[in-house]
C-alpha cells in the first residue's frame, strides 16, 4: 500500500465480516497497544493489498502471453510505450 491521500471509500458488508474486521483489530491492538487499529484500517489493508495482487497477476499473464506469441504485433499503446521508452 502506497503512501498516497487517502479518501473515503463506503462499503456495506454483513454483520459477520464486519465482526470478524472488529475482532482482527482488537488482536492488533493487543499486540502493539501504542498504534491504535480500527476495523475500517484492517479493511483498507485488506482491501489494497488484493487489488494490488491482482495488478501483479495482470502484470504476470500480460508477461506470459507475450513470451509465448513473440511474433503478434503490440497493441497500440505498447507500441507507443515502447517508442517513448527508446
Amino acid at each position: 500500500m502506497s503512501i498516497e491521500e487517502k479518501v473515503s471509500l463506503t462499503i456495506s458488508i454483513t454483520k459477520s465480516y464486519k465482526d470478524k474486521l472488529r475482532i482482527m483489530a482488537a488482536e492488533q491492538n493487543l499486540q502493539d497497544p501504542d498504534r491504535v487499529t480500527s476495523a475500517s484500517t484492517i479493511a483498507r489493508e485488506i482491501i489494497c493489498k488484493y487489488i494490488d495482487g491482482l495488478e501483479c497477476l495482470e502484470a504476470d499473464f500480460k508477461s506470459v502471453a507475450r513470451d509465448a506469441n513473440p511474433l503478434k504485433e503490440p497493441a497500440r499503446n505498447e507500441s507507443f510505450e515502447s517508442a517513448a521508452d527508446k
